[in-house]
């Protein structure tokens, strides 16, 4: 009886805290794949983290405040399923904000737009997707890796009859270390779907006393029934706030479903590159299948192709090494929840 009543205790001091908050949602997942692959003299052989997406660990909530306003929040941490490391130190999102019937306004460290309103058949993927291979290969902003979050932002979130806008303006962006002069940043997104047809576009820049690091995204996706057919294009100027310092990348790519769980995908994309006046030209094939709503078995392989003085790809290159190309194969799975 007594191992009862210090049970039930205890319970309500742990409990009577939650009661402030109408709803709290734990989520995350959990993505880890084998890689087999080579850039030049250099091979890789591995278990990686984060093949179709980042693996994460998050909490969500909000609590109603009447007339239909709500205070969000969002604290999320990324981590590395192939050694455990990350959790505590790596964020991905922390921010708070006000929700209601006009959008969300939100501070702290969030997403910017061209974390995913870029138009992509391999759903932005670091391994498999050229656009986000090349992206990152380049320098550019407009990307899902680590260099789409932006600290001490603001930031609005509206859906609108199909029409998503994500507007942010950052105070110190996309990880840089604190620096005198001008290093604030400002991005755009609009995203609209209806039915089988998708287009989005994305303006961000990045201010630096040196050189405005400047970047537009355009693309479309057209799903005909039989295939889904996604183009985009981005172009950047004076990346890493140098001048001159260009690309422009392009892809299209097809996703076709062959059975009620199971699609392949097939991409192509280039870039071009003023600073060393080359090009690297990358494709992927890769096929994903649903075994569950939350459970993603997939493969695919990539192939980046390099001009002289580049050195893009999934696998690093030789150090000092550039005009070679680089090739992966991975398998793995992911799981969402």
């Amino acid at each position: 009886m007594q191992k009862k009543l210090i049970a039930l205790a205890v319970a309500g001091l742990v409990s009577a805290p939650a009661f402030a908050q109408s709803n709290v949602t734990i989520y995350g997942v959990a993505d880890a794949y084998m890689a087999f692959g080579s850039h030049g003299a250099n091979d890789l052989s591995a278990v990686n983290s984060g093949g179709l997406s980042g693996s994460r660990l998050g909490f969500r909530g909000a609590e109603d405040l009447g007339n239909g306003l709500k205070a969000v929040f969002t604290f999320e941490q990324g981590y590395n399923v192939d050694d455990g490391t990350g959790l505590g130190g790596n964020s991905r999102q922390s921010f708070v904000g006000l929700s209601g019937g006009f959008g969300t306004v939100s501070l702290g460290r969030q997403y910017a737009p061209g974390f995913d309103h870029v138009v992509d058949a391999f759903g932005n993927s670091g391994i498999l997707s050229p656009q986000s291979i090349l992206a990152a290969g380049t320098g550019s902003s407009i990307d899902a890796g680590g260099d789409a979050r932006w600290n001490n932002s603001i930031a609005y979130n509206g859906s609108f009859s199909g029409l998503k806008v994500r507007a942010i303006y950052s105070m110190d962006a996309v990880e840089l270390a604190p620096k005198e002069g001008n290093d604030d940043a400002v991005g755009l997104g609009l995203d609209y779907s209806n039915g089988p047809l998708r287009v989005a576009a994305v303006y961000q820049l990045l201010q630096d006393t040196a050189e405005d690091q400047k970047e537009w995204s355009i693309g479309a996706s057209y799903n005909f029934g039989v295939l889904t057919l996604a183009a985009n294009y981005q172009d950047a100027k004076s990346i890493g706030h140098v001048k001159g310092n260009d690309s422009d990348i392009w892809q299209i790519g097809v996703v076709v479903p062959v059975s009620a769980a199971g699609n392949v995908h097939v991409g192509y994309g280039q870039a071009d590159v003023d600073a060393v006046n080359a090009k690297a030209k990358s494709y992927s094939i890769a096929y994903t299948h649903a075994l569950s709503k939350r459970t993603t078995a997939y493969a695919g392989f990539n192939r980046t192709d390099n001009g002289n003085g580049l050195a893009y790809g999934v696998v690093g290159a030789p150090t000092g090494v550039t005009g070679k190309d680089s090739d992966v194969f991975a398998v793995g799975m992911r799981h969402t929840f």
